[in-house]
């Protein structure tokens, strides 16, 4: 049988480890939501990085490379270097690209180079010229950094922002 003092009792005893726990709870907040954050921005990297290796292990149609041109063109601008590059097609030897023409003095996200959707709206921001790389080639550009970034558009945008105009759908 339990006696009413006793049961107050462990009631105050659970109630104390509530408050305790509460007070450990606020007292911790800041650290908590840091540590949040930093496994969050983490986990995103991990997303970023796993959407750039499924285009570089099977590349095609309407996917997009992010690239140092010096490392293609040494001529080129070396402040306007960073550019984006479409895949037109895929072949047996090698990839057609249609070259960027809009570029950037640093290496910029994937979502800054589709902003306000560019590639769709400017009519010159691809260059008219097309440029093939073989498969050895642009393997060795991805192993030296020289292409910093890819995507592959979802539906036709990239991060919102429409990449592909609609006839281009793959």
């Amino acid at each position: 049988m339990i006696f009413p003092l006793e049961n107050h009792q462990q009631q105050s005893e659970r109630s104390f480890c509530f408050k305790t726990l509460k007070d450990s709870i606020e007292r911790y907040l800041e650290l908590f939501l840091i540590v949040g954050v930093m496994l969050g921005y983490a986990a995103y990297l991990q997303y970023d990085k796993k959407l750039m290796f499924e285009v570089y292990e099977n590349p095609r149609k309407s996917d997009f490379l992010y690239i140092d041109y010096i490392a293609i063109d040494p001529s080129s601008d070396r402040k306007f270097r960073y550019i984006p590059m479409k895949i037109l097609s895929v072949e047996q030897n090698g990839v057609n690209f249609k070259v960027g023409n809009i570029a950037h003095s640093s290496p910029v996200s994937p979502y800054v180079h589709a902003k306000y959707d560019k590639a769709v709206t400017l009519r010159n921001y691809f260059k008219s010229d097309a440029l093939f790389l073989s498969h050895s080639r642009l393997k060795s550009l991805i192993e030296s950094s020289d292409i910093y970034n890819a995507r592959r558009p979802d539906n036709i945008y990239i991060g919102g922002w429409v990449a592909i105009p609609l006839s281009e759908l793959y």
